[in-house]
């Protein structure tokens, strides 16, 4: 019968996690981030009252170089949602770390589409959310075009 409470060894690499967590939050001395940690990996959300969308992917890229990794833009491919990403380590343990970033959208008849960019930095409206392979969706850290401000839709 299996039993209701993880084996002694899991708590003690959740407790190893925890450890290498509290290492990684101290090193960077950023507050408020979102931790969880488990017997596989280390999570850690840069949350968005953690500042502005440049300030928040600005915290994962201070995080990722602690882990040894890079920030990096992770698009879905089936909707319109990236968040910037990256993937490290902490005392040999998986860490991932990550904050949601807005994809920039622009008005139309049934509601707001969302905008990608292709290999040659065209920008067009995708209104199915499906992003098409080697294009990445435009987002709220992209300069928006002449008059408006990062974050706002364009039309």
């Amino acid at each position: 019968m299996d039993s209701a409470y993880p084996a002694i060894a899991d708590c003690a690499v959740t407790a190893a996690a925890m450890r290498a967590a509290a290492s990684i939050i101290e090193e960077s001395a950023l507050a408020g981030l979102s931790v969880t940690c488990d017997s596989g990996q280390i999570t850690v959300q840069v949350c968005e009252w953690s500042g502005s969308p440049a300030e928040r992917a600005a915290q994962v890229g201070l995080l990722a170089a602690i882990t040894g990794s890079h920030a990096y833009q992770h698009d879905s491919r089936t909707t319109a949602w990236t968040q910037i990403k990256a993937c490290g380590q902490a005392r040999g343990i998986p860490v991932v770390i990550f904050t949601s970033i807005r994809v920039r959208t622009r008005p139309a008849g049934t509601g707001p589409v969302p905008l990608a960019a292709g290999p040659g930095g065209q920008v067009t409206a995708v209104p199915d959310g499906q992003l098409p392979c080697g294009w990445r969706w435009c987002t709220e850290l992209d300069p928006g075009p002449a008059g408006t401000p990062t974050g706002q839709q364009v039309a």
